[in-house]
Order: C-alpha cells, then sequence, then structure tokens
C-alpha cells in the first residue's frame, strides 16, 4: 500500500528553529507552493494526506488551501497547533492542548474531523495515542523507524539557535516496525494503527527530500530504484518547502533551499510518478486506504 504524505510546515517553523529569515509572507507556502503541488497531483488524479499547524489555520490563504484540497479529494490532518520544537518533553497536559486545539480549529475551518496525526520531531508516546484515542483518531503517523533521529539531532545541535532544543523521536524506533501496524495508549486496550515513514531498507534511513538532498545524486537514486522495487508498503514524505521557489543559498541551514526549484521539481516528479505507476491507479488519502481496507 501506498501513502503520500505532506508535511505544512510553514516558513515560520524554520525561521524559529535556525534563527533566520527566509520569506516576510507567512501565507506564500499556501498561496504559491501548495497550489502548485494540488495541481501536480491532479495531473494524475492522486490524492495527498496534508500535516496541518493548528494555528495556521487562522490564515486566510491557508484557509482557502485547506477547503479547496478537501474539495479535490485530499486529507487534512492534524499536526499541533504550534508545532513545538521540543515536543516530546511537553507534560500530558501541553501535548493534549496542542493535539485538542488543533483538532477543533481544523473541525471548525474544514467542517470536518482529522482522523489523522502527525508529532513534530517525528514524536510518538503512549500518552499521545491515549489522547487521539480519545478523540477517535483513526491513525498515528510519527514513527521513523531506524536511527535518524541521532542524526537529525547532531544536525540542530551543530546549528545551533532554538533548533538546539529540538528532540526527534526515541531510541526505541531503532528497531520499530516499517510496515503497518498497531501502537498502546496508557491503557492496554488503547490501540492504534500507526503508519510509519518509510525507510530504506538494511541502512533504515528516511527517503523523505531532507536527507535525499543532504546525501546527494547517488541517495536520491537509491530512493528511486528501490521506490522502483515494489515495495509493499510505502508512507513518502514530502514537506512544503519542497515545493517553495525561492533564490538558492548553498550554505542554508534549510536542506531544501540548497537546490534550485527545477532541481527539486525533477526529483519530486519521478518520485510521484514511480508512486502512482507501483500503485497501479492514482492514490489515495491515508483514510480512504483505512477505511476501504475494513471493507
Amino acid at each position: 500500500m501506498i501513502y503520500l504524505h505532506i508535511d505544512v510546515d510553514n516558513l515560520w517553523v524554520y525561521e524559529n528553529e535556525f534563527g533566520v529569515k527566509i520569506f516576510p509572507d507567512k501565507e506564500y507556502i499556501y498561496k504559491k507552493s501548495l497550489p502548485f503541488l494540488l495541481k501536480l497531483l491532479k495531473k494524475t488524479n492522486s490524492k495527498a494526506t496534508f500535516m496541518v499547524i493548528g494555528k495556521d489555520v487562522g490564515l486566510k490563504a491557508c484557509q482557502t488551501f485547506c477547503k479547496k484540497a478537501i474539495s479535490e479529494g485530499h486529507e487534512i490532518a492534524n499536526h499541533t497547533w504550534s508545532h513545538p520544537i521540543s515536543f516530546a518533553k511537553l507534560s500530558q497536559k501541553e501535548k493534549e492542548e496542542e493535539i485538542t486545539k488543533a483538532h477543533e480549529e481544523i473541525i471548525k475551518v474544514c467542517q470536518q474531523k482529522p482522523v489523522g496525526f502527525r508529532g513534530p520531531g517525528y514524536y510518538e508516546d503512549k500518552e499521545i495515542v491515549s489522547i487521539l484515542k480519545k478523540l477517535e483518531y483513526k491513525y498515528d503517523s510519527s514513527v521513523l523507524p531506524g536511527f535518524s533521529q541521532g542524526l537529525m539531532t547532531s544536525y540542530a545541535l551543530l546549528k545551533g539557535r532554538e533548533n538546539r532544543h529540538k528532540t526527534f523521536g526515541k531510541t526505541g524506533y531503532l528497531l520499530s516496525p516499517d510496515k503497518k501496524h498497531f501502537v498502546k495508549g496508557i491503557n492496554s486496550n488503547e490501540k492504534l494503527i500507526e503508519l510509519p515513514i518509510s525507510v530504506l531498507p538494511f541502512v533504515r534511513l528516511p527517503m523523505h527530500t531532507t536527507f535525499a538532498y543532504f546525501f546527494g545524486p547517488f541517495y536520491r537514486k537509491l530512493i528511486l530504484n528501490y521506490l522502483k522495487s515494489k515495495p509493499k508498503y510505502i508512507l513518502y514524505l514530502f514537506h512544503a518547502i519542497d515545493f517553495i521557489d525561492l533564490p538558492v543559498k548553498k550554505a542554508h541551514p534549510v536542506i531544501a533551499l540548497r537546490y534550485t526549484f527545477k532541481q527539486r521539481l525533477k526529483f519530486i516528479e519521478e518520485v510521484l510518478q514511480i508512486l502512482v505507476e507501483k500503485n497501479g491507479e492514482p492514490l489515495k488519502t491515508s483514510k480512504e486506504i483505512l477505511i476501504s481496507s475494513r471493507r
């Protein structure tokens, strides 16, 4: 089964974490980048799941995008209220506030309940599962298997600023399943479907674009070849910043912005083409796939 997710991290997320100014318009990704992606997906009639930050849903351009995405059959899911830098270090009450506040805002604007969640920094725990179960969520998609959390933590410390406080996943992810499985809440009877983000086999490193751009052409070729090999489960993750067209800065702390939009688009289109071909039909949202699999 193939899932396509987009983390809609606005530019202010990167600005806060890295202490850099990227672009003054807080609505730019909703006005330009994500509408461009909708047009790209429309070419194959494919659908995606967009993980949206709750406080951005108050932006007019975000509201317009969410409504358009829903009208075209895409899914809007929960990516917390404020995308905390250290989501893992929050108390249970604070985690619940972050999840519930975003949940309520998405319902208010989109007129439908979100059923999927991803925690900032790819973090999931029993408390979060219990919170999601109470809100009647169908799945979590926070787990990034393998040891990449160590690499990302090291990079964050190297870059400093607020990013040095960022937490990524947990050590248990090293051996975490890389296929759909169940995760448990505080109570043993609380179970939730986990849709882990896909990693390359053996090396268990992520396929998403941050790593693809950081490790260069050979790594991107590995990703494309693996996707062509017909794996039984794929959850491919893009970020909204992958689709932004801004001037290149070779030493930019945000790795995607070290490449031109043309360079990024070439890789993006190759990935999308392979995913659709291997799926044998247009891609569906996570919600659609999970509902149809229960019939």
